[in-house]
């Protein structure tokens, strides 16, 4: 400390300490992306800051630009060779975080420590382009507060202050800057999807509905209790039969493999509604997926995305992929009539398999079907097959080869929805008859706590369509053999060998009501936050009587809140930060006054250190003295530095100080 000039010269102590809340800020907001780019990318940054930290422990000098220049081009080279790319959210980020750690080899000032906790706090909301969860709020909160903390440390004039004190200090910026940032994001202006919700990658893995099925691939998905999407009806809720939500149609078949056949044809016409059947009105709330598809409950007769379009499969197609959550409007109704014949080509199709595959179930097939007095009585035969005999099912079917509805008709008769769908389409494909596999939800779990239905990706589903008296006709094998799983759900349908002991301590009411109540706020958050578009945003100001604002309209409403919050602001800074009977703050101003009487005046923009240098150079002959006098106020002002003893040395000081005016 320098106290003949009133500035601060920072110690080893304070120099260590601001780089440790840099380095522990840098770290935490970077832990969620830890998770996805390449572990050398967290052990370089990791490596950085331990690296940093000894050299300021150690005293030692920095990295010279000969060592930290090729550094560079070989970190950049690397992110360049594990992504191929440096664009992108995973490729970017991987960057940002590798430049942040070089920069830390080249930190002196604290001009240079706030550059990277600014970096710091971009890769905070950077998370906000990959994740979106609940989760994101404690993160943020944590993260914004050690970033601010840090940036109070490296940005202040004395000594750092105790973890208390920076603490409150830290809370107390961030609730006042709560009002603004509500402002903010109820009344800018809202564009039609949040600009952070972009594609990522492994999105897909997400997905649970594959464009592939193979036996086996359902019945793994529904051993996970994911969200797939959220329901919430207006009006009528259907029936557990009815609650059947339509993905992709299977219509290649390969002797093991149904593929997804998207056509990409629009239905030329909409799907009439019949009077005798019930129409259901709902919104649905779809989690990401990474594919163009589209759920709906069978069969949609309109919906609210323009963009989307029906095929002549029933499929509801978006216009590009599924890459964020969103939501949409539709209504549909079960059994609704064909309004077309099917193309004699694609029923064609629709009876291909391919030859020497699963040979015994075709032999079967065609025995039954010279049993048959028509289509209808053939399928009938099939299911009371699964019916009567001995079939089993299971979330842990047994791994089948080559041939695998031979193995399973003939060998293990046990297997999942997938299983029996599969059979039931080759068999009918044997016999003449076009069929396909449509793949799928069954099912939704309401949630008492609030209007709205979840489906579960344990609520996947395979389910067979057969082209019946000229018209496609669902065909649910899964009814033949567990019809506790249509009615009831996919629990009911499972034997105790399926009721893991996870999946036993999920069912408790306890654990159950827990999951539902999270549940209820993820909706929200979902609803209000993540997709409070321009929708949102009217429903809201309607409510409070600003009705269908133009986008000028809300500018104007958020420059005049936030002027008003900034003014409120203000006053509460001016009127908490008044000195009320302040000793110090009294006893600083004689201070002045009497350097004034002396000729030497401090003017309105002039600090105390600034104004003491000043005095010094003008006036050596009362440097030491008014050195000294301003450090003890800087250090009672401004330092927290609560002593009694230095507030009784300072006012004395001051009643002595009688500095004379400069003859001539």
């Amino acid at each position: 400390m320098n106290i003949h000039t009133g500035r601060y010269t920072a110690s080893q102590h304070d120099r260590q300490s601001r780089l440790l809340w840099t380095l522990t800020a840098v770290v935490i907001i970077n832990v969620p992306h830890f998770l996805h780019v390449p572990p050398w990318v967290t052990a370089t940054l990791i490596a950085a800051c331990l690296w940093r930290y000894l050299l300021e422990v150690r005293k030692r000098k920095l990295p010279s630009a000969w060592v930290r220049v090729p550094l560079v081009f070989a970190a950049f080279a690397a992110v360049l060779a594990s992504y191929r790319g440096i664009s992108g959210i995973e490729a970017g980020s991987a960057l940002l975080i590798i430049m942040l750690a070089l920069k830390l080899l080249e930190t002196k000032q604290s001009r240079d420590l706030t550059v990277v906790t600014l970096i710091g706090w971009f890769l905070m909301f950077s998370v906000l382009l990959r994740e979106q969860e609940m989760w994101a709020i404690p993160y943020i909160l944590l993260g914004s507060g050690l970033a601010l903390a840090a940036l109070i440390q490296t940005r202040r004039a004395g000594p750092v202050l105790k973890p208390a004190i920076l603490l409150r200090q830290t809370a107390v910026i961030m609730l006042q800057a709560a009002p603004i940032m509500i402002a903010l994001f109820l009344l800018f202006p809202r564009i039609e999807s949040p600009f952070w919700a972009l594609p990522t990658a492994g999105s897909s893995a997400r997905t649970g509905l594959s464009d592939t099925v193979n036996p086996g691939d359902i019945s793994s998905l529904s051993q996970s209790d994911a969200i797939a999407f959220r329901v919430t009806f207006d009006g009528a809720v259907p029936p557990p039969a009815d609650r059947y939500w339509r993905g992709p149609v299977m219509g290649y078949f390969d002797g093991r493999q149904w593929s997804w056949g998207d056509r990409g044809l629009r239905a030329s016409t909409a799907q009439r509604s019949s009077a005798e059947e019930p129409v259901y009105t709902y919104e649905l709330t779809l989690e990401p997926h990474g594919r163009q598809w589209l759920l709906a409950l069978e069969t949609p007769l309109n919906w609210s995305d323009e963009k989307a379009f029906l095929t002549l499969d029933l499929q509801l197609i978006a216009s590009q992929s599924i890459g964020q959550r969103i939501a949409y409007q539709a209504r549909s109704q079960p059994r609704a009539p064909s309004t077309r014949s099917e193309l004699p080509r694609y029923l064609g199709a629709m009876k291909f398999l391919p030859q020497n595959s699963n040979p015994k179930t075709l032999q079967l097939a065609r025995q039954l079907r010279s049993e048959s007095v028509s289509d209808s009585d053939f399928i009938d035969k099939v299911l009371s097959k699964f019916r009567t005999e001995e079939f089993f099912y299971t979330l842990t079917p047994q791994r089948l080869g080559a041939n695998p509805v031979d193995e399973f008709l003939f060998g293990s008769r046990e297997g999942f929805c997938e299983h029996y769908a599969s059979a039931l389409a080759v068999m009918a494909r044997a016999a003449g008859i076009p069929s396909r596999v449509v793949t799928g939800y069954l099912g939704a779990e309401q949630n008492p706590l609030a209007d709205y239905w979840i489906v579960r990706q344990s609520d996947a589903h395979a389910w067979t369509e057969i082209w019946l008296n000229r018209r496609w006709v669902r065909v649910d094998p899964t009814a033949a053999v567990a019809p506790e799983r249509i009615e009831y759900g996919l629990e009911e349908a499972l034997s105790d060998a399926d009721i893991t002991v996870g999946r036993a301590i999920m069912g408790t009411t306890l654990i159950s009501q827990a999951l539902l109540s999270w549940d209820l706020v993820n909706a929200y958050w979902n609803r209000w936050v993540l997709a409070f578009g321009p929708e949102a945003q009217q429903l809201l100001l309607g409510s409070i009587g600003i009705k269908e604002p133009s986008k000028q309209h809300l500018i104007i409403f958020m420059i005049v809140a936030l002027s008003i919050i900034i003014a409120i602001l203000a006053w509460y800074l001016r009127v908490s930060i008044t000195p009320v009977n302040d000793p110090v703050r009294r006893y600083y101003d004689e201070f002045c006054r009497r350097l004034q009487k002396a000729g030497l005046i401090r003017r309105p923009d002039e600090g105390p250190a600034t104004f003491s240098s000043r005095v010094g150079q003008q006036r050596p002959d009362l440097r030491a003295e008014v050195g000294i006098i301003t450090h003890s106020y800087l250090q009672l002002r401004y330092e927290n530095f609560e002593n009694n003893a230095a507030q009784t040395d300072f006012i004395s000081r001051v009643k002595r100080f009688r500095p004379r005016q400069r003859k001539g």
